[in-house]
């Protein structure tokens, strides 16, 4: 098969083949490919899935295509379960089958609509919406659309065809296959049909003036909004489609005595509610229309006929009833029976002064218009009319707290007395309605800015003169007004003080103080280097001389009237005390630190505004206790002071008028700090050995030293002095002094300790019973030491021996021996049991028991004298003698070194 070839199927029991390639004869019309629709029955059992009576838009058959190739397997994304109302994209094609491009399909669903999309893949659908199949046989694969049917529609049968063609110009040798899906029914998305309810129309009684419409509720039970309700209107009985869905009904539509019905079904977007109708209403008739109005001539005299035209207009088009249509005329407000239905008021019946109106209402033989009026007229004379002349009183620059009055002269030629006078006033050219017919406006009606002017006419009787406009008078800026001055401060005004003026000021125009000048006057002088300024400073005021000063109120305009204060005089001022300071007498004393090592001084500043001379008188208070011999100095003898007390001072400055003025000043005499000092023995210090660190070098200047606070290399100690044995090295030494109030001195150093002097290779061996040390060094005495556990330290006597934790057992300490020049000691081992031995070197008369590892001190192994044999009873009773000896040297150094350890734990 190829592409000229026509697709199409045999409704045969045993092959079922499919179309299509586009019909020429259905020229001019586009072109339209029937799709393939193509299904093969292996069996007589078997029958067609898709289209299985023929392709559709076609109902003559076609030729067959068949053969044995082989069959493609169909591809498609039907859904087996649908949502009513959605919309779905739906992809066809086919996998294997014989080689080649080309193919069809046909589709068709039992419920729901197909729809092509927007030119996709070359599809087509019936106008059913039922069947889709290709457009042109040159694919295999398309897609298009297809929307689910209402709720409650159940499952969806989907009915697919697709055959592989292998383009040979024949129809044997193409291949096809089909399949069938069901799609069932979302339960879960069971949508709840909208209600529409209370459809109305609106009016109620419709014209074709007032068109027509409906109102109505919407309610939808999930919630979903209104979309695509159908609104069908019915005209006389017949359905007017071109308004569907429409609430309004386009006037061009309606006309009098037309019949309108509406049935509206009300729709959520996936399905429509139950319809609603409302019963016919009928358009009724629209009031006809009197317009334009008018009598003619525009100015009548008393010689003129009344003539009254107008328009008829009526939107339903029917004619004016001439004879309802009714017609009135009015004189000086009257209706005139007589004219009725008169388009015309004869001359005869007008007379000058005759104010005529007409009325009509029109008929259209149904209803009455609306009665419209032509307005008013008035009838002129040939009496010659009066004339008059005015001006407003004061004109130029008016203020605003002149009164505005019009002066006016009326004139009538014919020598007619007026009658009656008219005046309209006018501000910024709008009139004001509360002045008419007045000649005087008030003031208080006016304001600066304004533009007034008047205008005025008169009435002989019979015509009215034309208005005259009078000159505008333009009301200009009044100037302010001092209400209230002062001369400040209040009281009496001392050379010290500082003068200044206040005031307070009217302006009738609401203007705000601007530009106002300032004058003062000093012993009746105007002193103009003074202008302007609202205060003087006191360095400007003598005793004596009387002040006052005067304001000319300014509001940026104009200044206004001036206001002057009394004068006043300027009388002698209190001396004052600017600073007191409380500060030592010392060189090194500190300003507001005094200590007690140095006078305590009062320093005053004082001053006297009128330049006289000032006595100073001093009264002295320590701890709040005044110290009456202290009274009248200056200062405090340092024997008085000590550290941390308050001393007060209060100051009393007097002048020569008997004028006076204190200040106080309060200090803590402050406490000077200890210093820290220490020093020691010998010095330098011998590693290893014992030296003394003495700190009563140190000193405090105002009291003493109450404690002394060692930290040396991290460990803490008290005392004046203390005893440490320290090895070689650098070594860091804090010592802090307190004093009697608790203030700290601190030194902090270091010291360095040169190498350990002490014996070296020390070794042990035991012959027989005896044991025998050797060492090397070069001292003139060295010591020896034993003990029966290991040794690490020389317990107790070194404060930087590590201490056994609380509860845990105190190393056995050493037991001294002996002493010896010789670099070699021995003696008969004691006891049967390992023997530790320390020996230690004496430098310029000191003991080094530093203990080095591997160098002054060994272990023997003397358990092997056991089994020696019996001893003698003699040498039996010496070690016992010599064992309770050691056993009580033992327990001695064991209760020293508890002793030692306690005070250090306390210490700690």
């Amino acid at each position: 098969m190829n592409a000229t070839d026509e697709l199409c199927q045999i409704n045969s029991p045993m092959n079922l083949f499919i179309p299509h390639i586009p019909y020429r004869a259905m020229a001019p019309r586009r072109v339209i490919s029937v799709v393939l629709i193509f299904i093969l029955l292996s069996s007589v059992s078997q029958v067609a899935i898709a289209n299985s009576g023929g392709k559709f838009n076609s109902s003559n058959g076609c030729n067959c295509h068949g053969g044995s190739a082989a069959s493609p397997t169909p591809t498609q994304n039907f859904p087996t379960i649908y949502s009513p109302g959605q919309t779905y994209s739906l992809n066809i094609g086919m996998n294997g089958g014989v080689s080649g491009s080309k193919g069809g399909f046909n589709l068709e669903v039992s419920d729901g609509t197909l729809s092509t999309g927007i030119g996709i893949m070359n599809t087509q659908v019936n106008q059913a919406g039922n069947q889709a199949t290709h457009q042109f046989p040159d694919y295999r694969s398309w897609s298009l659309e297809w929307t689910a049917p209402s709720a409650g529609t159940g499952s969806v049968t989907f009915s697919l065809a697709v055959m592989a063609a292998n383009g040979n110009g024949n129809n044997g040798g193409d291949g096809w296959a089909t399949v069938s899906v069901q799609s069932s029914e979302d339960s879960g998305s069971t949508n709840n049909p909208p209600v529409a309810s209370a459809l109305t129309y609106v009016p109620a009684n419709p014209t074709k003036e007032t068109g027509l419409s409906i109102s109505y509720n919407y309610y939808d039970e999930d919630g979903d909004f209104e979309q695509g309700t159908s609104i069908h209107w019915f005209r006389d009985g017949l359905r007017v489609t071109q308004i569907d869905d429409l609430t309004d009904v386009p006037n061009s539509f309606i006309s009098k005595g037309q019949s309108w019905r509406v049935e509206l079904t009300p729709n959520d977007g996936n399905e429509f509610g139950d319809m609603i109708s409302l019963d016919p209403i009928t358009i009724g008739n629209t009031l006809p229309i009197a317009r334009t109005l008018s009598i003619s001539p525009d100015s009548p005299m008393d010689d003129d006929d009344l003539t009254l035209s107008w328009e008829y207009y009526d939107l339903d088009g029917d004619p004016e009833n001439s004879q309802q249509t009714m017609i009135y005329w009015f004189l000086d407000g009257s209706r005139v029976v007589e004219l009725d239905g008169e388009l015309t008021v004869s001359s005869f019946m007008i007379r000058s002064g005759d104010e005529w109106e007409a009325s009509v209402t029109p008929s259209d033989s149904s209803d009455y218009g609306d009665t419209a009026y032509s307005g008013k007229v008035v009838i002129g004379s040939s009496n010659t009319g009066p004339s008059v002349t005015a001006f407003i009183s004061t004109t130029g620059n008016t203020l605003t707290t002149d009164s505005l009055q019009l002066i006016y002269t009326p004139y009538d030629p014919d020598g007619d007395e007026i009658q009656s006078t008219e005046i309209r006033w006018f501000r910024d050219t709008v009139m004001v309605a509360a002045f008419n017919d007045e000649t005087i406006v008030d003031p208080s009606f006016t304001a600066k800015g304004e533009e007034w002017e008047a205008h005025v006419r008169v009435f002989d009787g019979l015509v009215w003169s034309d208005w005259y406009v009078t000159t505008h008078v333009d009301i200009v800026n009044t100037p302010p007004v001092v209400t209230d001055i002062s001369l400040l401060p209040e009281g009496k005004l001392t050379t010290d003080s500082d003068l200044y003026v206040e005031w307070e000021q009217f302006d009738v125009d609401g203007d705000l103080e601007f530009g106002s000048q300032i004058r003062w006057w000093v012993d009746g002088e105007w002193i103009t280097e003074y202008d302007g300024l609202t205060t003087i400073s006191h360095s400007e005021v003598d005793r004596d001389e009387h002040w006052s000063v005067q304001v000319i109120p300014g509001d940026g305009e104009d200044l206004g009237t001036s206001m002057k204060t009394n004068s006043r005089a300027i009388e002698n001022a209190n001396p004052s005390i600017l600073e007191i300071s409380l500060q030592g007498s010392g060189p090194d004393s500190i300003l507001g630190s005094p200590d007690s090592l140095s006078d305590l001084l009062a320093v005053t500043v004082s001053e006297d505004p009128d330049n006289e001379p000032v006595d100073l008188d001093y009264l002295w208070f320590r701890d709040g206790f005044v110290i009456p011999e202290l009274d009248g100095l200056d200062r405090v003898d340092q024997i008085r002071l000590e550290p941390s007390q308050e001393w007060e001072v209060i100051v009393t400055a007097t002048d020569p008028w008997g004028l006076s003025a204190n200040l106080s000043a309060s200090v803590i005499i402050s406490n000077i700090a200890p210093q820290a000092s220490w020093s020691v023995t010998p010095s330098p210090p011998i590693s290893g050995s014992l030296a003394t660190f003495d700190a009563t070098s140190s000193f405090d200047l105002d009291g003493e030293i109450t404690s002394y606070k060692w930290v040396i290399d991290g460990v803490e100690a008290s005392g004046s002095t203390i005893d440490v044995i320290m090895g070689p090295g650098p070594h860091s030494i804090h010592l802090t002094v307190v004093d009697n109030l608790q203030l700290e001195g601190i030194s902090v150093s270091t010291i360095v300790y040169d190498d350990v002097q002490t014996t070296a290779s020390l070794t042990a061996s035991l012959e027989g019973d005896q044991v025998l040390l050797s060492w090397q060094g070069t001292a003139d005495e060295y010591r020896i030491y034993r003990s029966t556990s290991p040794i690490s330290s020389v317990v107790g006597l070194t404060m930087f021996d590590e201490q056994p934790s609380w509860g845990e057992a105190i190393p056995q300490p050493l037991q001294s021996l002996d002493s010896t020049e010789y670099l070699e000691w021995s003696e008969t081992a004691p006891i049967a049991t390992t023997l530790y031995y320390a020996v230690t070197s004496v430098v310029d008369g000191r003991e080094v028991v530093w203990i080095i590892d591997g160098q002054n001190h060994v272990n023997v192994d003397a358990s092997s004298i056991a089994s020696s044999g019996p001893e003698p009873i003699d040498e039996a009773s010496d070690l016992t003698t010599m064992l309770i000896s050691v056993t009580m040297a033992a327990l001695g150094i064991i209760s020293l070194a508890f002793a030692i350890y306690d005070n250090r734990r306390r210490l700690r």
